[in-house]
């Protein structure tokens, strides 16, 4: 049996590269590690809620959708907690998932360090809390408080050229490295052309921050399917959502986008979720009782492909106690972990 262990994820955050930026960002935190169910039942955050990022959530051209999203708070605790042992790659896809999910926004948080916006990112960060990363559809978005009107003029001092400038959300390129920034007072965007011939990063990005701005309407108010998955999942820490609005997932869509070799041997493992058209998976970080937890809610179009079966055979297998909970024809199956524990 493995655990969670904060080293190994640690070491997928990359913190050598991005831990000063963070720093900078997250000054106002008072966290030291995820929230436990006791905490969570007193966060602004509710279950029925949408997340607080649902803006940048915004409307695609495909049936498919991807996101990953993780808390300051999360990124700021792996950081921070330097003694945990490391261990092996977790198998149970109620931890692998999300900690990819990890990985995947500290590359781009990585990213972020390294660019010509990060200076002016910094100077006109003004959360107090609450601040998350999230990769959507090949646009990592922050959400959160920003200057806006001083966001705009120091991109401006940094060499972007300003390709779209409206009153609640501009965009900019650098002509350089050809990395599109998106802003708006809560959300700063960015994307970088990459080997999908069919993504255009300023597209992209102009869509996402013109969503955040209320210029277009997100996912959320165009799909009720999605609308509902959302609203059915924790959404703090760090979680991710993938879902189809076709009657189920193709097996491309279950094997596809998976992570580079560069990702430690980790891959996507999605395979439980044959037949149902949407999950939400949530981790929860050892909190103060040193407990792990994993969700995941899984949705099915219609009763006859549920595969119950399925889902308890595969997902929670390194976890301590499992429960599994059942609505129609939504599946939720949670996991419990000890933070620190052999590996076989």
């Amino acid at each position: 049996m493995t655990g969670l262990h904060r080293r190994q994820t640690l070491q997928l955050l990359g913190a050598g590269t991005g831990a000063a930026l963070l720093a900078g960002c997250s000054e106002s935190s008072d966290e030291t590690g995820g929230s436990t169910d006791e905490e969570a039942a007193g966060d602004d955050q509710q279950a029925g809620d949408l997340p607080p990022y649902a803006t940048v959530l915004r409307e695609t051209d495909t049936s498919d959708y991807f996101y990953g999203a993780i808390g300051f708070e999360t990124m700021d605790a792996l950081i921070e907690d330097e003694d945990d042992q490391g261990g092996t790659e977790p198998s149970d896809p109620l931890l692998g998932n999300p900690i990819l999910v990890a990985f995947l926004c500290s590359f781009g948080f990585t990213r972020l360090t390294q660019s010509a916006s990060a200076e002016a990112f910094v100077a006109n960060n003004e959360t107090e809390d609450g601040e998350t990363l999230v990769f959507v559809e090949g646009v990592y978005a922050f959400s959160g408080q920003y200057a806006f009107d001083d966001l705009t003029s120091d991109l401006d001092t940094a060499g972007y050229t300003a390709e779209r400038v409206e009153a609640e959300y501009a965009v900019y390129s650098d002509p350089d490295s050809g990395e599109y920034v998106g802003v708006t007072d809560e959300v700063f965007a960015f994307a970088s052309p990459n080997d999908d011939s069919d993504f255009d990063p300023g597209e992209a990005v102009e869509r996402t921050v013109a969503t955040a701005a209320g210029e277009r309407e997100p996912k959320h108010e165009t799909d009720a399917d999605f609308e509902s998955l959302l609203r059915a999942g924790e959404t703090d820490d760090i979680t991710l959502c993938l879902y189809t609005s076709d009657d189920e997932f193709t097996p491309e869509t279950l094997t596809d986008d998976q992570p580079e070799d560069d990702a430690d041997g980790l891959t996507y493992a999605f395979d439980a979720f044959a037949g149902a058209s949407g999950v939400h998976q949530r981790l929860s970080l050892g909190g103060t009782d040193g407990t792990t937890r994993g969700t995941a809610v899984v949705d099915y179009s219609t009763d006859d492909r549920v595969d119950r079966e399925l889902l308890e055979s595969t997902l929670g297998t390194d976890a301590d106690t499992v429960s599994v909970d059942e609505t129609d024809t939504m599946i939720t199956i949670s996991g419990e972990y000890t933070d620190e524990i052999d590996a076989e």
